[in-house]
């Protein structure tokens, strides 16, 4: 069979150092003759963005120097399906006796799975001992035994010499894509080919978004139930006319009906999260179903934990107690103080975004001294009194600008000033791997734009006790969030990488003609800048912003649920199906193609974010019909109103507990499953056998 190229990767060189073409060759024949763990020969197709000497004109003393003519330097990766088997076999030394079992697990991969396997077998590579000891000459640094025996990508970027592995896009099978996507109409985008082609964590999340979408006509079909009834006992009964404002709390029907539907949605919530544990644990036994991954996926964690160490984690050398070979070790009593000071650091944070957000709410008229003086400060709240400038009963645009200010002002907070912020303090835990700091980095972010999304729903209801206006914010969100994503997330990054592909361009052209004018022969490199147009113009895909937006979407459902309007799920079920779209299109043609990721046995930080609002929905639905009632015509009897909030949350919390140890997060069958592959591990110790 052919050698294809299975996947292709950028290396930008990033350190502006002299002879900065020898520096690229070094780095190139460093990978070229690099070795495995194994200490065995691992070649890869490695092309520099330079050529191996510099180009010169004239000849003998009049020799002039002509230094590569493009600002970008790179080198080029290519993975052929040799190199996966070799790194296959390593990876599974028990299949190296069935050659066809190997290269049939390999060819059985899909492309994303592949690119995983080859960008897992680059960072394996070790240095070799004389190209090792030219680059360290080159460099002008001392040899050191960690660093020779550590993955030397780990350490080129340790050392600030290169970027990140970029995995390129192929484009007829991108261009094929997006003619299966959009060849027909398609209510959803089809999950299996993207999840073949930008691998298996993309694909979670576009199939848990189908799904999620399946859940929501659930909701969507009671809150037109809800609707209708409300009208009928409306227009059939009669109410006084100081209750037609608030028409849901204006009977003990209607009420009856609301408690019935916030009931369900909170209930709802918590199965949902409970079924979507057991699809991620589903997913991750099917797709890791090939004889390479079954083991992969599932029982060696500790794999991804040793290959995805941060370049930026630092401590002290020491032997490993449990491989035996030197590792960085960071005291983990050091890491503790670290999380204390982080923890004080955010909740400083925390409390400075709420206190913009009161002044926020000040300048919205939502203060006075009449309603909650000890939040109100006059100095700002005078210019939304009646009459003011920003009257929100005035007429023109004025009254609306303290909210579009608020929007505004919410959304550089939260991209600017309190995203550095929480990068900041994840980079000062020093988290060694990957994962531990993203997870790290978005429980610090969703904690920012929770504060942002929910204060101000959280004071109309809980303080001010005002459902009329909650409700009609709450629907404006909804209602706002889906067009605020559109142009922020497709159109805007779309016109930013066509303006700078343009710019790329242009100055490539204009270095021809200068080229053609002074006579000099154009190099070769030109046609590789062109290739790697979109590496060098495109912005890393970030699933953060997806995935938090479907999050606080959910939360708007679900920890408001008992002033969440009727429609509000109908609106919730549109928006996602038209996010899902966007999603698939900004994959395929605004960022950068995302490095697959395999699904492993671990809790996803999304789904326990779910779980948590569902959890808190609890408390904040009680709480909103407490405070409903208290203002409200309706008597509570001799029961104070804390009383009787303690009995509803409990008996509530009940339930959910009943409905969390009633549904198991694993399927039995993959349960199953995975006993067997652990009893087939163990065969060949015979006392186990006969003990089974």
């Amino acid at each position: 069979m052919e050698d294809k190229i299975e996947a292709e990767f950028t290396l930008f060189v990033c350190s502006p150092v002299p002879h900065l073409d020898k520096l690229i060759q070094a780095i190139r024949d460093c990978f070229i003759g690099s070795i495995t763990p194994a200490q065995t020969p691992f070649e890869v197709y490695c092309c520099p963005c330079c050529p191996s000497q510099e180009r010169s004109k004239g000849e003998g003393d009049t020799a002039e120097i002509i230094p590569p003519k493009h600002a970008e330097h790179f080198l080029i990766f290519r993975v052929p399906r040799s190199r996966l088997i070799q790194v296959a076999a390593l990876l599974r030394p028990e299949l190296k006796q069935n050659v066809n079992q190997l290269t049939d697990a390999v060819d059985t991969l899909t492309p994303g799975q592949k690119a995983w396997l080859a960008e897992f077998a680059i960072r394996m590579h070790l240095f070799p001992n004389k190209e090792f000891t030219v680059l360290l000459e080159l460099l002008n640094k001392t040899r050191n035994p960690e660093q020779h025996d550590s993955p030397q990508l780990f350490t080129l970027q340790r050392w600030d010499l290169v970027s990140d592995l970029i995995l390129r896009h192929d484009k007829l099978a991108r261009r094929e894509l997006s003619r299966l996507h959009y060849r027909s109409f398609h209510l959803f985008p089809d999950c299996d080919l993207l999840r073949a082609y930008f691998g298996d964590q993309v694909g979670f999340y576009f199939r848990w978004m189908r799904t999620y979408s399946v859940s929501l006509l659930l909701p969507t079909g009671v809150g037109l139930w809800r609707t209708m009834t409300t009208w009928i006992v409306h227009h059939f009964s009669y109410l006084p006319e100081e209750t037609q404002a608030d028409k849901d709390i204006s009977s003990p029907w209607l009420v009856a009906i609301r408690l019935m539907f916030t009931a369900f949605m909170i209930f709802w919530a918590l199965v949902c999260t409970k079924l979507w544990s057991r699809q991620h644990e589903r997913l991750i036994e099917s797709w890791s179903a090939n004889p390479l991954l079954e083991r992969i996926a599932n029982d060696m964690p500790w794999l991804f934990s040793m290959l995805d160490t941060r370049p930026t984690y630092h401590g002290r050398w020491r032997m490993s107690h449990v491989t035996g070979s030197m590792e960085l070790h960071f005291p983990a009593r050091e890491r503790r103080w670290r999380y204390m000071v982080s923890g004080f650091a955010i909740s400083g944070c925390l409390v400075v975004a709420g206190f913009v957000n009161v002044l926020l709410l000040n300048l919205e008229g939502y203060m006075s001294t009449g309603r909650s003086s000890w939040l109100c400060f006059t100095c700002i709240s005078q210019f939304a009194t009646p009459g003011a400038i920003f009257d929100p009963e005035g007429p023109g645009v004025l009254p609306y600008l303290p909210g579009i200010m608020h929007s505004l002002l919410v959304f550089v907070m939260n991209q600017i000033v309190f995203r550095r912020i929480a990068e900041y303090l994840t980079e000062f835990e020093n988290h060694q791997t990957v994962e531990a700091h993203e997870r790290a980095l978005i429980v610090k972010r969703f904690l920012f734009e929770m504060i942002d999304a929910y204060g101000c729903l959280a004071y109309l209801g809980f303080v001010l006790a005002d459902r009329i206006a909650l409700r009609s914010l709450l629907l404006t969100m909804l209602m706002t969030d889906s067009v605020r994503r559109l142009v922020q997330e497709c159109l805007i990054p779309l016109i930013q990488y066509r303006f700078r592909v343009w710019q790329h361009h242009r100055s490539i052209g204009l270095r021809k003609r200068k080229a053609d004018k002074t006579d000099s022969s154009i190099p070769d490199d030109y046609v590789t800048l062109i290739a790697v147009d979109r590496d060098v113009c495109a912005d890393q895909y970030e699933p953060f912003d997806d995935y938090l937006e479907m999050i606080l979407l959910h939360g708007y459902l679900v920890v408001f649920a008992f002033v969440t309007p009727s429609l509000a799920a109908l609106i919730a079920l549109v928006s996602t199906l038209l996010e899902s779209h966007f999603d698939a299109f900004k994959l395929l043609w605004i960022t950068q193609r995302p490095t697959p990721r395999l699904l492993v046995r671990q809790t996803s930080i999304w789904l326990a974010l779910l779980a948590a609002q569902a959890w808190l929905s609890i408390l904040t639905n009680v709480g909103l019909w407490i405070a409903s009632m208290s203002v409200a015509s309706f008597e509570l009897g001799t029961v104070s109103p804390s009383l009787l909030y303690l009995l509803l949350e409990h008996s509530l919390v009940a339930v959910g507990l009943i409905i969390h140890f009633a549904i198991s997060d694993v399927p039995v069958d993959v349960r199953d499953a995975r006993r067997a592959r652990a009893f087939r591990r163990n065969l060949h110790f015979p006392t186990l056998v006969h003990q089974a």
